[in-house]
């Protein structure tokens, strides 16, 4: 069905001069509205972007990213420098991404190694969400860096740094690990930690900021050797599963564990059920960090988490990506608090 525009009758590309000439718009305006800048001014009128998206889409319109970005320095995308592609958590925030950001013609791309750093030097992005920069050697330096040299708007996942120039979102599990350790301690002599092996990897397991706030807990309840309470399995869902199956049939089996990711909560609570062990009568299981929905099998697990924190953390990076050079850069604090799930007793 017709619209009434009239394209080209020739088989070659449609151009951006095409999409404008339909619109009866300029050709600057017309770039306003299809490169993700239509919150601008200069992109008209909402019934003029209407025009614009119409005739873009009756054509046929596909724009050029590489000569885009060559011209304006934005690629049309969103890099999510996630680290790995194992976690649940940064599969469901790459998903929560991805749905938000197409309303503003912004592709998402997963980033699934450290390499940030050199890629963004050397890529177009809109906007870049960096979740290791606290684990990095240099990583604060390489993020001030990138924001002075490069056109991406970058949001930094840090409880290191402040805005200079890029956003940046600070989240710290490290009161929440804590809550956690006192609320299991309540109910069990022994609490455990599992997380995975990061020998490979600044600090490594023992040194994360995460490992050394269980250890201050055990520490503060006047738990000896709190070395011992750790369980280090290799870095994937499988490999926690098959080490938890062992772990669970030993004659010292955990009855208490707070799990350092969600996706080792889901590999310890599907051995439990493996093996009949009654959760949370038998095992009680806390994850530090959201478990989506999506990932439990057998009923949701109790967390520490922020409230919303997919849709909070894409609001953020689209923002980056769409008003960057605009602004500043902010500092946006997220809480963490307790989500039960079936995996704990309700507290008395």
């Amino acid at each position: 069905m017709s619209n009434g525009f009239t394209g080209p009758t020739h088989r070659t590309a449609v151009t951006l001069s095409d999409v404008a000439r339909a619109a009866g718009v300029s050709i600057a305006t017309a770039s306003f509205v299809l490169s993700g800048r239509d919150g601008s001014r200069s992109a008209g009128s909402p019934a003029t972007k209407a025009k614009v998206r119409a005739a873009a889409e009756e054509l046929g319109y596909v724009p050029n990213r590489n000569a885009q970005a060559m011209r304006t320095g934005r690629g049309g995308g969103i890099v999510l420098a996630l680290g790995t592609l194992g976690d649940p958590w940064g599969v469901q925030l790459a998903k929560q991404v991805r749905d938000d950001a197409l309303e503003y013609d912004l592709s998402t791309l997963v980033l699934a190694d450290e390499r940030w750093s050199e890629y963004f030097s050397g890529a177009s992005a809109d906007a870049g969400f960096i979740t290791s920069v606290d684990f990095q050697e240099d990583g604060p330096e390489k993020v001030r860096r990138l924001a002075a040299a490069v056109q991406t708007g970058i949001v930094a996942f840090t409880a290191k740094m402040e805005p200079e120039g890029f956003d940046v979102i600070s989240s710290t599990p490290y009161c929440a690990i804590a809550k956690a350790y006192a609320r299991l301690r309540a109910r069990h002599e022994t609490v455990h930690l599992l997380a995975p092996d990061l020998a490979s990897r600044i600090p490594g397991t023992i040194n994360h900021p995460r490992t050394l706030a269980f250890l201050d807990a055990a520490q503060e309840h006047g738990d000896e050797a709190p070395e011992r309470l750790l369980r280090l399995t290799p870095e994937s869902g499988r490999d926690t599963y098959l080490s938890s199956l062992e772990w669970l049939v030993a004659p010292d089996r955990p009855r208490a564990v707070i799990c350092f990711t969600g996706y080792q909560a889901v590999a310890l609570q599907f051995a439990a059920e493996r093996l009949g062990l009654n959760v949370p009568d038998d095992l009680e299981i806390i994850a530090i960090g959201d478990v989506p929905a999506e990932s439990e099998y057998f009923g949701p697990i109790s967390y520490y988490g922020v409230d919303d924190v997919f849709a909070r953390i894409s609001a953020v990076v689209i923002d980056a990506a769409r008003r960057r050079g605009e602004r500043a850069g902010e500092k946006h604090t997220f809480d963490w608090e307790f989500f039960p799930g079936a995996t704990t007793h309700l507290d008395e």
